[in-house]
């Protein structure tokens, strides 16, 4: 038995989620871009400050507190169903790979820092057998609380990974991963088959030359790859 671990947001899809998702979200509900604008600048600070990613995931979480889980997992598909029909939601080496992975028996596993409802309907999209994502904490209606579980980010990452592998009987030898920031680190340093992309620095300066590279072309679900120059800029 083998399994192959892939972060989303921008290793396989080409934005990040999170806050893709919360552009629409927010839209939804009326928002000209003004509320969006607070959120993400906000958080644009916290970082800039050096603030952990682990505290600002969890910062992030609080936007949606009082809202019921259901109306956002709606939500999310109706976000990815628009974000997919553009014709640019996946770097296609690393969709390539999930497939390939598929076909050959490997268990294919997204692991990411957003939420099911943004994740999910990726998840089905491209076949994925499990999703390993932050899991916001829910009250006895069914309504976020504002805090989550535990980020998945980081060391949670690697954590999430040797559990799994444990619960499935699957050795570390049989195993893949794909990630393109260093805080997926600790999953890849994991795994015996490290692949990455794009071009952070602290998961760059730690890549060995056995680990290969991704490339950069994008395209559909269906594989299609783009015709024209256009270049994916991550949504804030």
């Amino acid at each position: 038995m083998s399994a192959a671990f892939f972060d989303v947001d921008e290793t396989l899809i080409t934005v990040k989620s999170m806050f893709a998702f919360l552009r629409h979200w927010l839209a939804e509900h009326g928002d000209d871009g003004t509320e969006y604008a607070r959120v993400t600048d906000e958080i644009k600070e916290r970082a800039a400050a050096g603030v952990p990613r682990e505290e600002i995931n969890r910062h992030y979480y609080r936007v949606y507190q009082g809202v019921r889980h259901t109306e956002l997992v709606e939500s999310g598909q109706r976000w990815f169903d628009a974000f997919a029909a553009g014709g640019a939601a996946f770097y296609l080496d690393t969709l390539d790979a999930l497939r390939a992975h598929r076909a050959s028996g490997v268990r294919t596993v997204l692991l990411s820092g957003s939420f099911a409802p943004a994740i999910a309907p990726v998840a089905a999209a491209v076949g994925a057998d499990h999703v390993i994502a932050t899991e916001p904490v829910l009250d006895a209606n069914g309504v976020l609380t504002g805090e989550v579980r535990r980020p998945m980010i980081g060391d949670a990452k690697g954590e999430a990974v040797v559990a799994f592998l444990r619960e499935h009987g699957i050795s570390p030898d049989n195993t893949w991963g794909y990630g393109d920031h260093g805080t997926d680190l600790p999953f890849l340093w994991i795994v015996a088959h490290p692949f990455h992309r794009g071009d952070d620095p602290h998961l760059v300066a730690a890549a060995t030359p056995a680990w290969r590279r991704l490339g950069d072309r994008i395209g559909s679900a269906d594989g299609t790859e783009l015709s024209d120059d256009r270049k994916v800029v991550s949504a804030w």
